[in-house]
């Protein structure tokens, strides 16, 4: 799996920045702590807020490029018809049959035994939409 050098680079400093950050926090409370029990447990639910919201970031950075990822390699599999289908149902999410013919460049008959093969897989949902069926990606 590759993952962009750009995306690799701000989780690395996030993860950075946030060790720092509780570090600083740590060496504060502990010079700063006096008798008050109150300060600790905001210290404590500060850094787990930062933590989580940090790791999610790094998370949300790291897990759209596993999809893509894995995305590519579906489409590698797939006869080039269906991967053609399938590539335009994914940046569309639902299109009409006759906007996919004229949008895939593939003949009608074509598009129409894709789309059944693929709601055959359970990969889209075909709904009546007037004199056309209207092709919904279900992934």
């Amino acid at each position: 799996m590759e993952i962009k050098k750009e995306r690799l680079l701000v989780t690395i400093v996030l993860v950075g920045i946030l060790g720092v950050l509780i570090t600083i926090f740590s060496l504060y409370h502990a010079a700063h702590m006096g008798n008050s029990m109150w300060e600790y447990p905001f210290f404590l639910y500060g850094t787990s807020v930062l933590s989580l919201a940090i790791g999610g970031f790094v998370v949300y950075l790291l897990e759209e490029k596993v999809s893509t990822f894995q995305l590519e390699k579906l489409l590698s599999v797939l006869p080039a018809g269906e991967a053609k289908v399938l590539k335009l149902l994914i940046e569309r999410k639902e299109v009409d049959q006759n906007r996919l013919v004229t949008l895939s460049g593939l003949s009608r008959v074509k598009v129409s035994r894709i789309v059944s093969v693929l709601e055959q897989r359970k990969i889209v949902e075909k709904k009546k939409q007037g004199y056309t069926n209207l092709v919904i990606l279900k992934i």
